[in-house]
């Protein structure tokens, strides 16, 4: 794998956990925490 530090991420969307859609470049300039949970079942 290669180290991607420092580098543009790939434009995405994502829900939240209400299905409101979140897209990365709304938050460009400002900081940013994704959590990745996964669901067991």
């Amino acid at each position: 794998m290669s180290d991607l530090t420092g580098k543009t991420a790939v434009p995405f969307t994502l829900p939240d956990s209400t299905g409101h859609p979140h897209r990365l470049e709304d938050y460009r300039g400002r900081w940013l925490l994704l959590v990745f949970h996964r669901h067991l079942g």
